[in-house]
């Protein structure tokens, strides 16, 4: 081992030597000239302590003063003092190595320490309320030393801040153990102990046997067993209360009685931590439970808002960093060549979903069962227009450009489903038996031939189907080859003339005018056909006795939960805005004889499922404000 050469490190040596935490410091240069002539080859830097030794300890030593590590005084005659405050924290910790090896002696009190001993070297701690903190938190190190402080007039002791709370406890019970080695100690506790718990006799025995002849697994058990800890609280009670009446102890009876505490507390803390941790692994265990429910993927802040059977939250049960630990685990890899447990995909808004493996197939059903009614709707309309415009698209004629048209639909109509399907997992699944999981629901498959399926075939809708179901709803003459040929032939794109033969325009002009009142005539009917549709469909949405606007503000009040009031208004108003916009966009196409509650609730859907609202919790609350609301945008525009 090499000589040290830090002067801190020699003054600790030297106090030591002296046995006296005071040095002269002129004493000290003479021993440091000694030490570093002996050692200098072995370290060739004490070289600065042979010439002018006094000036360079001093100016060393000024700079340990700055830093509160040692005092420098004088004494009456003139000479030069330092106080070393580490010389009683080497001594106390020798102390601690001694009654390892021998229990029978007596903690240190603080009564030990020189009445002006600094405050910065010795940090009080409350064994009620700090001492088991120290286990998680604390810090080890032999630069200071902790005063531990009892409930009661017990005198505190000390001890250097480099020991754990778990080698204090390892240590008082040792002395326990000592104590009732002695005279005839352990019969009297156990008879007491026997006599408080009826029916376990037995086992108290069992207990103090392993305490007394296995510390090991008798610490072991301490900690990690709930079923030592009456065991612990009987016995530690029956010793404080035979010594605490007792006016004047020896140092040996007030060692055992810190020792009492000292287990006595940490008892407390490890049952609480048995206990917490029990209820953080029952926690876990219900949040992997509740991925396995209905809608099957959670963003992180639905996971955090999982509650039990009780309806607590899960969230403080555990951890947030066990939660973290716990979605780190679960989806990481399960081994090399396999997908982890949870499988994460994350839509074009940049929101995470989380889902289980053997759940991707069931929420795959849900999604596409949900989309399907959506996208066929939509791209019902889309041709519709068209062919009422007599146009065609490459939808229409090309399978391809069908599944092209059916993935933008998906992915503008339903981003949720469209960002499941192509998640780069996706790929994977069927190599690990997912296609056999999928097809046993039903006839749906999620994939075909080792790849996922068709588009076409996991919404279950037909090219060919569609389209016929889009012309049975055109008027007659879209139908009738011949006619239908003339009039594209006639609506086909025209250049632009300058129209000199004033009279034909007028005539044309009139013609309009006189065809106008029919047109009117028909907007009215079907505004008044839309109204009578609207009260029906009122009759059901609202309960009797009440009315639109007071449903409207009971569901916005369950959805719109922000405290803030301007915020609440400005969040209210944009949900509005969007559903405006989005009436005043399909309007055109809705007609009476199809505007049921079915229609309503497959348009508040497609509302709710947006980017813009999917993030808004209590659903259920929000899909009936948006129902009711566009319930009052119909009846309003008509």
């Amino acid at each position: 081992m090499a000589a040290p050469t830090e002067l801190t490190v020699l003054l600790r040596l030297y106090t030591g030597k002296q046995k006296s935490p005071t040095v002269i410091i002129q004493d000290f240069c003479e021993y440091l000239q000694k030490y570093a002539r002996h050692y200098l080859q072995e370290a060739p830097e004490l070289v600065m302590y042979l010439d002018d030794t006094a000036n360079t300890v001093q100016r060393e030593l000024e700079e340990l003063e700055a830093k509160s590590k040692v005092f420098l005084s004088t004494d009456l005659k003139g000479k030069k003092l330092a106080f070393v405050p580490q010389y009683y924290i080497d001594r106390i910790l020798q102390r601690f190595k001694e009654i390892e090896e021998k229990p029978e002696i007596p903690f240190p009190l603080g009564t030990e320490l020189p009445s002006n001993y600094p405050q910065a070297f010795l940090k009080p701690v409350y064994i009620t309320t700090d001492f088991s903190s120290l286990i998680e938190s604390g810090e080890r190190t032999n630069a200071y030393m902790h005063q531990l402080a009892f409930p009661d007039e017990t005198p505190p002791m000390i001890y250097p801040a480099s020991l754990s709370p778990e080698k204090m406890l390892d240590l008082a019970m040792s002395k326990i153990r000592f104590f009732l080695r002695k005279d005839e100690s352990k019969d009297y506790i156990q008879k007491r102990m026997m006599v408080a718990n009826p029916g376990k006799e037995l086992t108290i025995k069992n207990m103090l046997i392993q305490f007394q002849t296995r510390p090991s697994e008798s610490l072991r058990a301490f900690k990690h067993s709930g079923d030592s800890y009456l065991f612990w609280n009987y016995l530690c009670s029956f010793i404080r209360q035979d010594y605490t009446k007792k006016s004047e102890k020896t140092p040996e009876e007030t060692s055992l009685i810190q020792s009492v505490f000292i287990t006595e507390y940490l008892n407390n803390y490890y049952k609480n931590k048995v206990q917490q941790d029990l209820q953080r692994e029952t926690a876990l265990k219900n949040l992997e439970l509740a991925f396995q429910k209905p809608p099957y993927h959670y963003d992180m802040e639905s996971i955090t808002r999982f509650t039990d059977s009780r309806g607590v939250p899960l969230l403080g049960q555990y951890q947030k960093t066990d939660l973290e630990a716990f979605i780190q685990d679960k989806t990481g890899s399960a081994h090399p060549n396999g997908l982890p447990a949870l499988l994460v995909f994350k839509t074009d808004t940049g929101i995470r979903y989380f889902v289980l493996k053997e759940k991707v197939a069931p929420l795959a059903i849900k999604l596409c069962n949900d989309a399907r009614k959506i996208i066929k709707d939509q791209l019902t309309r889309e041709w519709y227009q068209a062919l009422k415009s007599y146009r065609q698209e490459n939808a229409m004629k090309s399978q391809v450009e069908f599944e092209k048209k059916l993935s933008e639909l998906c992915k503008s109509s339903t981003p949720v489903l469209h960002a499941l399907l192509t998640a780069s997992f996706i790929s994977l699944l069927a190599s690990e038996g997912l296609e056999d999981t999928s097809g046993a629901q039903g006839s749906f498959h999620l994939f075909s031939r080792g790849r996922l399926a068709p588009m076409s075939e996991l919404l279950m809708l037909d090219r060919q189907e569609i389209l016929t179901d889009t012309r049975i709803m055109l008027p007659f003459w879209y139908t009738i080859p011949i006619i239908s040929a003339i009039i594209t032939f006639l609506h086909r794109p025209k250049r632009a003339k300058v129209k000199k033969h004033t009279g034909k325009t007028m005539q044309n002009a009139t013609a309009k005018e006189e065809s106008a009142p029919t047109g009117k005539a028909a907007k009215e009917k079907r505004k008044e056909e839309l109204r009578e549709a609207a009260e029906l469909i009122e009759k059901k949405l609202v309960p009797e006795g009440s009315d639109i606007e007071t449903e409207l503000t009971i569901h916005l009040d369950s959805w719109n939960r922000t405290l803030d009031s301007q915020a609440k208004n400005n969040l209210t108003e944009d949900v509005n805005s969007l559903i405006r916009d989005y009436i005043r966009r399909i309007i055109r196409t809705i007609k009476a004889q199809s505007f049921d509650l079915p229609r309503i609730e497959g348009l508040a859907r497609t509302l709710a499922d947006t980017p813009s609202l999917a993030k808004i919790p209590n659903r259920d609350a929000l899909m009936g404000y948006i129902e009711l609301y566009i319930l009052k945008l119909v009846k309003g525009i008509t």
